[in-house]
């Protein structure tokens, strides 16, 4: 999520990639401190409001509807893809959609296990369904991800709700925190 959230953000010229030593985001060194911490920074925003209760889900035919009218509504998105259990979650950056006749689309996508390469996501008009072959990480093999409009297992997260002020649900001593692999417990006021 961090890794497509950022380069989305790079991509649209909110950050720019030379402030990490590089141009585009797939010449950056992942072993750059201030990199790592950016990129942690996007990945924690899921967790929180507004950002997570601004998540959309939908069916493979909404969720295209709403990828096709991003530039008119100004509006980008990172893509959550699930398998239909629910496990292996994955992030994509959606830019735009190829209509491939015969009520196929594709959602075209980077993908940063595939660094440089313009990735596609299909979408069947005819049966509301989707696939996407992807890995949670470039040294696992890719799957096949696949859904239907009753899995809800795709869905959008604006980037808009990622830019304001982020609730801290443990600053208010209501809280659970964790240090150090122990159980969750009662947080404290400095965590």
């Amino acid at each position: 999520e961090g890794m497509a959230v950022l380069s989305l953000m790079m991509y649209t010229e909110q950050i720019s990639p030379a402030d990490f030593g590089g141009s585009v985001a797939s010449e950056l060194d992942i072993n750059d401190e201030a990199l790592q911490r950016e990129i942690a920074y996007w990945w924690a925003t899921q967790t929180v409001d507004p950002t997570v209760a601004s998540v959309i889900k939908g069916t493979p035919m909404e969720i295209l509807d709403l990828v096709q009218q991003m530039e008119a509504n100004g509006e980008t998105y990172s893509i959550g893809i699930y398998k239909e259990d629910g496990s292996g979650g994955h992030a994509i950056t959606p830019f735009g959609v190829e209509d491939k006749g015969d009520g196929l689309y594709a959602i075209l996508v980077y993908d940063n296990n595939y660094p440089g390469e313009t990735r596609e996501l299909f979408v069947d008009s005819r049966d509301n369904t989707w696939l996407y072959e992807a890995s949670i990480n470039p040294q696992v093999e890719s799957e096949l991800y696949t859904g239907n409009a009753d899995t809800q297992t795709l869905d959008l997260t604006p980037t808009s709700a990622r830019l304001g002020e982020q609730a801290c649900p443990f600053c208010d001593g209501s809280g659970f925190s964790s240090t150090g692999g122990r159980l969750a417990a009662q947080d404290q006021k400095q965590n």
